[in-house]
Order: C-alpha cells, then structure tokens, then sequence
C-alpha cells in the first residue's frame, strides 16, 4: 500500500446501461429528413440518411412528424451510407428499414430511435434480398 493511496488503482466508475444509452442519445446525429420531388409523378419523397459508424436517432414515423408546403408525404426512403467506400450503399423503404435495424436499436422515444454506430458490414447486409435502389 503507498502512502496515501498512491499506487492503489483506483476502481473504475461503472456506468449503467442506461446511463451509456442517455450519453449517446445526447451525443447521436439527429437524421435531418429531406423532401425532394419523385421525377415520373412530382409526388413528395422523403429522406434520411443512416451513415457508417454514427450513432443515429431516426424518426419512427416520418410521415406522420414532417409535412412539405402543408401536404403529408407519404413515401419515406432511408438512404444508407458508407464512409469506407465513401458512398451510398442503397435505399431501403423507411419501415422496412425501421424493421431491418430493430436489432441495432438501443433505445426509443415515442417519435425517435437511436440506432448504434453499424459497421460497413452490416450496413451492408441490411440488403439482403432487396434490391439496393428505390428511386
């Protein structure tokens, strides 16, 4: 034992699992949806985008918390990207998206979800069997 405590390793302050998920709510990037227009119809689309290695909160249910110009937009697509190829993956329809990141989720507001930080890997295999491009 040294004098006064020096040389003692002091023991590590332990965080809660909720306490870990509060910090990176906090923390997270907050998805800024985006309206654009469909090129064949003019009908509104929305975006967000879910990018590599970033703990991400996403709206549950985009078209019920955005409207562009006072219209509902009923179609929502989640853009995903990659920083190790430095591009986008693909897009994924919004709830079909939602249900492919349940397990990556770790916590969840009535309107928003925090999505960990995923790895280009498993971005990636959120496309099994779907196609990559919806618009």
């Amino acid at each position: 034992m040294g004098l006064f405590g020096f040389g003692k390793r002091q023991p590590e302050k332990e965080v809660s699992g909720r306490e870990e998920a509060s910090r990176r709510w906090k923390d997270a990037y907050r998805a800024n949806p985006q309206i654009y227009q469909k090129k064949d119809s003019g009908a509104p689309l929305g975006n967000c985008t879910l990018t590599e290695d970033v703990d991400t909160l996403l709206p549950l249910h985009p078209q019920r918390q955005w409207a562009a110009n006072g219209r509902p937009v009923p179609e929502w697509i989640l853009s995903i990207v990659s920083i190790t190829e430095n591009r986008i993956l693909g897009q994924l329809e919004y709830q079909e998206a939602m249900k492919r990141l349940l397990p990556f989720s770790l916590a969840k507001s009535e309107d928003w979800v925090l999505i960990r930080a995923m790895t280009h890997q498993e971005l990636d295999g959120l496309f099994e069997g779907l196609s990559r491009q919806l618009t």
